[in-house]
């Protein structure tokens, strides 16, 4: 028999460790539980941020297309009053 071979059985005949199933399944329960908590935490900021963000963007658009039209009312203005000399 090789060496690898009595190895092998030493390792076979060698019982598990004794482990508690129900506090490990406490344990997974409590980190998913936490790292869902996190995500869902997380992603409540992340969304009011682009509300935020999309807010202020549809804001600074309207003012300058606000701004761009009086500018070319001023200019219209300007050139009617320069055609009429």
């Amino acid at each position: 028999m090789s060496p690898d071979e009595e190895q092998l059985k030493k390792l076979l005949n060698q019982s598990a460790p004794v482990t508690d199933e129900d506090k490990a399944l406490q344990q997974v329960l409590r980190k998913s539980t936490n790292t869902t908590a996190i995500k869902d935490v997380g992603s409540l900021f992340v969304g009011w941020f682009w509300v935020l963000l999309l807010g202020f963007g549809a804001s600074a658009y309207s003012a300058k297309r606000r701004f761009d039209l009086r500018q070319k009312q001023k200019q219209k203005q300007k050139q009617i009053i320069t055609n009429k000399k």
